[in-house]
């Protein structure tokens, strides 16, 4: 670590040294222009260079490039290409381009016998507290109707929810994006909190984004002759992923006896059936969700 000192020039501003090395370093001269930008703790300077925003996928193996291609999606690039050594088949077109259902924005921009790309057309918020607390909502909403549909069981309210679901996983993909875009494109897309904090929205995401696969897993389970044993033990999920997800958001602790003797409740009295199991496994993000919380109220500088 260097320390270097401010001077003060002609006309109130202020000016700082910069390492010769760096300079050299990014091949900068006097006449570079350099961005300067305020972060949540202090300011940073970044040399004038483009990001990458565009990757090629060599079309093998079907699943992988859909992994492929999601996953580049979710790591902020704006332009994906699909590149074939062969006419691609018709029926894994169709899957590929089924794509766009998956991920907010990400559009066909052209298409040809071997090769499809993809543009990426969707804007990302800098507010990235208003848009997990959004996510949380979804979540707490759908949550809501699942102990509806204990009050008055039909498939179609299942299969209702389980669409919704679904829709949250875009929901999480974009949430991932807007993250990976900030971390490394703070100089526009910039969230002004501390930066200890973006690694735990990411953990906090990573845990919400697993227990909505635990949910469907659940919904998909569960059947009309446990409703009864079952509704009790959901109720509580339900109140354990209230108080853990606000504990995230709002930093207040008060509340940590609840989740861990609520959780203890799920898995000591959840029945052992498979529905009875994916409560049990949504109850673990939960505690895990309250960690996060935990881990968040700490903070070594205080910047505000």
């Amino acid at each position: 670590m260097d320390k270097r000192r401010l001077q003060k020039i002609k006309g109130g501003s202020y000016i700082i040294s910069l390492p010769s090395d760096w300079v050299r370093k990014m091949n900068l001269d006097v006449k570079s222009e350099l961005k300067v930008y305020e972060v949540y703790d202090g300011l940073k300077i970044r040399p004038p260079i483009k990001p990458t925003l565009e990757k090629v996928i060599e079309l093998k193996d079907l699943e992988s490039t859909k992994y492929l291609v999601i996953t580049y999606y979710m790591q902020g690039l704006n332009r994906i290409v699909i590149k074939s050594n062969s006419v691609i088949p018709l029926d894994v077109k169709r899957e590929l381009r089924e794509l766009q259902l998956q991920c907010y924005g990400l559009e066909i921009e052209t298409e040809t016998f071997d090769s499809i790309s993809f543009r990426i057309n969707v804007s990302v918020s800098n507010d990235l507290i208003e848009s997990m607390r959004q996510f949380v909502k979804k979540i707490e909403t759908i949550l809501g109707d699942v102990e509806l549909l204990f009050k008055n069981f039909t498939n179609e309210m299942r299969e209702d929810l389980l669409a919704r679901v679904s829709i949250l996983n875009k929901d999480y993909r974009l949430l991932v994006r807007m993250i990976a875009v900030g971390v490394q494109r703070d100089d526009e897309v910039n969230f002004h909190i501390y930066p200890k904090d973006i690694i735990l929205f990411a953990v906090a995401l990573r845990d919400l984004g697993r227990f909505i696969t635990h949910l469907m897993l659940f919904l998909r389970e569960i059947s009309q002759e446990e409703l009864n044993e079952i509704f009790e033990f959901f109720e509580k999920l339900r109140e354990i992923f209230l108080i853990s997800t606000n504990m995230f958001l709002t930093e207040d602790l008060s509340n940590m006896g609840k989740v861990r003797e609520g959780f203890r409740e799920l898995e000591k009295g959840a029945p052992k059936t498979e529905a009875g199991k994916e409560m049990v496994r949504m109850g673990s993000y939960c505690i895990a969700m309250m960690d996060n919380a935990v881990n968040k109220s700490v903070r070594l500088y205080d910047f505000a």
